[in-house]
């Protein structure tokens, strides 16, 4: 594609979106019985869904440790900290 291609495709998708987001707002943020029916929905499906949120989180849980101790110690900017304390978790996650 040339750049004049490019260009076409991005300003389409800006005014898609742009038209996307006005349709949204103009039609279903301002109706109030849009707006609860979308909120009984919402807490039906976290109601009813509760079991499996905390069996992916029970299946992922070593490596959801894992990024939060990363994510801390790359706040700190100290990787090699990191890397030291928690030898495993290096290995088995953040090994590229």
């Amino acid at each position: 594609m040339n750049e004049e291609q490019i260009q076409k495709v991005l300003d389409q998708y800006v005014r898609n979106r742009e038209y996307q987001r006005d349709y949204y707002r103009n039609r279903y943020n301002a109706d109030e019985d849009f707006r609860s029916k979308a909120k009984e929905n919402a807490k039906n499906y976290y109601i009813n869904n509760i079991d499996k949120r905390k069996e992916k989180y029970q299946t992922n849980k070593e490596y959801i440790q894992a990024k939060r101790r990363y994510r801390y110690w790359s706040k700190k900017d100290d990787l090699e900290g990191f890397k030291n304390k928690y030898p495993q978790d290096w290995i088995n996650f953040f090994n590229y």
